[in-house]
């Protein structure tokens, strides 16, 4: 009897098996067939008022969170709309005045509304989510994003099969990593320019990296300008939008800000903050004496002995240092931008001022302190002060280290102005997944929640204005980096910057070091600058 019932439990179980490919089949097949009764197209009436785009949901269930785009042929110009649902057998019509803009010359011209116009949309359909365009209607299943390693492990998580974004679209995200962002940005251009990934990758819809790219990236086209809705955009922050835009184009879409701060080790020093950097140092070195630390610093602040790649210093956390005494980036964001003479010489006596810190000229600060240096000596208890990004904020909260963080205190008269720096997501336009990456992106992004997760998975600065605030308010190690970066600059996003920045940290780091006079130095940096930026 139980070996007859156990020949029958194994049928069934050989009988589902078989059948498991066909039922996937036939629920994948049926999905299609609901998400092939969207129906799109630019419909052209007599009255203005019935031509434009036309979305119409011809089957029996709900469609949610359309993206529709509209592509003028006339103006060389795409547009957006979001419907958060369009209900079964229902109709929702773009208007070619309001697509075009109600109101503007050119689109009060009828003659216009019968050109070329091609439409779009992206959607949720049951579990899944679809590219419906006038042609045919295609699943999304997954898509790639390249980015640096240690921010790809956050992204991981952040794109995760847990997190909130994979809930909401039911769509895989496929992070590949790479060890340097050097070697991601020679791989975007390499994709720009030939189309081909580079072994063992597979070519990105979506690429993480830093704003300052921005001056390539327009350059040499290497991305899709993404499209957000206009609440969208009213809900990003203003810093983060500027730093990724050119000729009053967005060019990537901003996930998280960040900039530099100053950090105590509350167990070596208390009190009130300093104010000035000299009272900084002045605490500092009493702090070490106090505790007997004969082998600390002051302040642990990265420079750099120069690489292999010619790369030296750290312009980027020695920046508020730099601009409180009148520095800036030869000539740009300074008070007096046209006046040549005048920013150079500001220019020259930031830098001369800065060099009286080196270890070189009898200073405290050593520049052969750098990035794999800066971090460990405040970890390990030998520096009671550490001016860093909020990179640092990981390791410090893992050590269980009391800190207190504020913004970094002026070393000259004018006020200490950092530099911010913005990551955001460029849209490969090449990527055969575009306009899913675009719509999903750039839909998520703009709501409050996916700042306030990214920053759960990180201590990170978010993008989303209302998410800061939040943040701000409930963290106050990070609240002072949330203050840096509303009232900071955005790095610049010059072609050349690369090479302008090799330019100032080298001169960083001879200043420090002593290797020359440092106001032939400053004088030699601020022409070759200027030459290479015409400014």
């Amino acid at each position: 009897m139980l070996g007859n019932l156990s020949d029958l439990l194994g049928a069934l179980g050989a009988l589902v098996v078989a059948l498991s490919p066909v039922v996937v089949w036939f629920v994948a097949r049926r999905q299609k067939t609901r998400a092939q009764q969207l129906r799109i197209g630019w419909q052209i009436e007599s009255d203005r008022q019935s031509t434009g785009a036309l979305v119409y949901n011809e089957s029996k269930f709900p469609m949610q969170q359309l993206v529709v785009t509209v592509t003028c042929g006339t103006w060389g110009r795409t547009f957006r709309r979001d419907v958060a649902v369009l209900k079964a057998q229902d109709t929702h019509l773009w208007p070619t005045g309001d697509v075009h803009g109600a109101g503007t010359e050119s689109a009060e011209k009828s003659s216009h509304d019968t050109d070329p116009h091609k439409v779009h949309a992206t959607f949720r359909s049951g579990k899944g989510y679809w590219l419906r365009d006038e042609r045919k209607v295609e699943r999304v299943r997954s898509l790639v994003l390249w980015a640096e390693a240690t921010r790809a492990t956050t992204l991981e998580r952040y794109f995760g099969r847990r997190s909130n974004f994979r809930r909401t679209y039911n769509l895989a995200v496929k992070v590949q990593r790479f060890e340097r962002t050097e070697a991601l940005e020679a791989a975007f251009e390499q994709v720009a320019e030939s189309g081909r990934p580079p072994s063992g990758y597979e070519m990105p819809d979506i690429v993480a990296g830093p704003h300052d790219w921005m001056g390539r990236v327009v350059a040499e086209e290497w991305a899709a300008k993404p499209q957000f809705s206009p609440e969208g955009l009213a809900r990003m922050s203003r810093t983060a939008l500027d730093a990724f835009t050119h000729d009053e184009s967005l060019h990537a879409i901003p996930y998280v800000l960040d900039s530099v701060a100053l950090i105590r080790n509350d167990a070596l020093a208390g009190g009130v903050m300093p104010e000035t950097f000299d009272e900084l140092l002045t605490t500092g070195a009493e702090t070490l004496r106090r505790h007997g630390i004969d082998d600390g610093v002051p302040v642990a602040l990265q420079v750099g002995e120069p690489d292999d790649r010619g790369n030296a210093g750290d312009p980027y956390h020695l920046w508020p240092l730099f601009t409180s005494v009148g520095g800036s980036f030869f000539g740009r964001h300074s008070e007096t931008p046209g006046d040549t003479a005048r920013w150079r010489d500001d220019f020259v006596a930031g830098f001369v001022k800065l060099a009286e810190l080196g270890k070189g000229h009898g200073g405290p600060l050593d520049p052969a302190v750098g990035r794999a240096e800066s971090l460990p000596l405040f970890l390990e208890g030998k520096a009671p002060f550490l001016i860093c990004s909020s990179r640092a904020l990981a390791s410090i909260r893992k050590r269980g280290m009391r800190v207190t963080v504020r913004t970094v205190p002026p070393l000259g008269p004018r006020p200490a102005v950092p530099f911010v720096s913005v990551y955001g997501f460029y849209l490969n336009r090449r990527a055969k997944n575009l306009p899913a990456a675009q719509d999903l992106l750039t839909t998520y992004l703009s709501i409050p929640d996916a700042g306030e997760d990214l920053n759960a998975i990180q201590q990170l600065v978010p993008t989303q204005e209302e998410a800061m605030t939040t943040v701000a308010e409930t963290d106050p190690v990070l609240a002072p980096y949330v203050e840096q970066c509303r009232r900071g600059t955005p790095m610049p996003t010059a072609p050349e910057m690369r090479k302008a920045w090799q330019l100032l940290g080298r001169a960083e780091y001879d200043l420090l070091a002593g290797n020359d006079d440092p106001r032939e130095i400053a004088e030699k940096t601020a022409d070759a600058g200027s030459d290479l930026l015409h400014t």
